[in-house]
């Protein structure tokens, strides 16, 4: 039976937009990007007019694209560190730990609003190696935790389509907060461009709703002028990839304008030193 969930936030009502489009991107069989069955299924659980969001077509794919790069980011992290801490900031309804899979080391963390985790809770049962904490990213509260229950952790931070709903100077707060405690770790986050921040436009899938774009960033190497501890791996167009799901003008032309591109939306990752 499906359920009706009011959100009391429109940022936190949010959550549903990625977790349709990895849904219907899953229903794609063999040429999906990612292959996300618990999206599938809690979609089908929760009721909700998703067919509002069925014209977006540059954000159905990239939400899939932006997951499927950060979960490759996530991985190339386990894999080189002895214990990684993994952790979801601003989760909603993210399967990353589900599409990751429990290998017995690392240590999942998803974080939200209490709203958000509650809905959570309820829908997704707390796994032994996934732990949910309710608290603001904005708090600090939550990080010197992490770190006393995990003195010899090494630490990925993931922010996955939440920044740009916060103003520059709690993005810059939030992100020195990180670098000031987790050295040696890792930060991924997305971000739309200046060109949407200063023209008032919005990604395709939120042209109707009330929220609004805050904050965005153009170049990657803003971030480390923001804190010296902050070094970028890269910014990535998403564009860049799977050019043929984008369509002739935006894979194949638009795409390959990378700088221009970066105006609009990019994807960071920072070795935090």
């Amino acid at each position: 039976m499906k359920q009706k969930h009011e959100f009391k936030s429109i940022v936190a009502e949010t959550l549903l937009i990625p977790l349709y489009m990895r849904a219907k991107e899953s229903r794609r069989g063999k040429d999906a990007i990612l292959r996300d069955e618990l999206a599938e299924s809690l979609v089908e659980s929760i009721d909700y007019d998703y067919a509002k969001f069925d014209g977006a077509k540059l954000s159905e794919v990239g939400c899939v694209v932006r997951g499927w790069y950060f979960d490759n980011a996530v991985r190339r992290f386990i894999g080189t560190h002895r214990h990684p801490v993994v952790v979801n900031v601003g989760c909603g309804l993210d399967t990353r730990y589900q599409r990751i899979g429990d290998d017995g080391k690392t240590v999942f963390y998803e974080l939200d609003l209490p709203e958000v985790i509650a809905l959570r809770r309820e829908l997704i049962p707390e796994p032994a190696n996934d732990r949910y904490i309710a608290a603001s990213l904005l708090d600090t509260g939550w990080m010197d935790e992490l770190l006393g229950k995990h003195p010899d952790g090494e630490f990925i931070f993931v922010i996955e389509g939440v920044v740009m709903y916060f103003y520059e100077k709690q993005v810059k707060a939030v992100v020195r907060n990180i670098a000031g405690r987790f050295g040696g770790g890792e930060l991924w986050f997305d971000v739309c461009g200046t060109m949407m921040t200063r023209h008032g436009v919005k990604p395709d899938s939120l042209k109707n709703e009330e929220v609004q774009i805050r904050s965005g960033i153009t170049d990657g190497h803003e971030v480390e002028r923001w804190d010296a501890r902050l070094v970028l791996i890269e910014q990535a167009n998403y564009m860049k990839f799977f050019r043929p799901r984008w369509g002739f003008l935006f894979g194949q032309i638009l795409g390959r304008m990378t700088g221009l591109c970066y105006k609009f939306s990019s994807m960071l990752g920072y070795k935090i030193q």
